[in-house]
């Protein structure tokens, strides 16, 4: 079968090296439901010869804001639009009292029909 890819070489580089930072802090990622080495990343830019792609999405978990959980020495501002708190990247516009931190991010098979 033959699979084109998406993006260009330069654009799949800076993708794949931004899962690597969310991934070393903690927020595993995972193809077809499983955790991926990253020698299989490059796969999510395959288009098969039937039409599918992988299309990621990333999993939010609510967190109640008073977590007694210690936050992580070296933890703290992730790229300047969360912050990272026991390893997990943080959203700022989360309701009052909760916190939605980064879980996983996800990426499986679909179709465009």
């Amino acid at each position: 079968m033959r699979k084109r890819k998406r993006l260009d070489a330069k654009s799949r580089k800076v993708y794949v090296e931004g899962l690597k930072r969310y991934q070393s802090r903690g927020v595993p990622v995972l193809i077809d439901g499983k955790e991926a080495e990253e020698k299989e990343w490059n796969k999510i830019f395959e288009i098969r010869e039937d039409g599918g792609f992988y299309m990621g999405d990333y999993i939010l978990e609510d967190v109640p804001a008073g977590d007694s959980e210690k936050t992580e020495e070296g933890t703290g501002t992730f790229e300047d639009d969360g912050k990272a708190e026991n390893g997990r990247i943080q959203e700022e516009s989360a309701p009052y009292g909760v916190r939605r931190c980064l879980k996983e991010i996800r990426f499986d098979i679909v179709y465009n029909r």
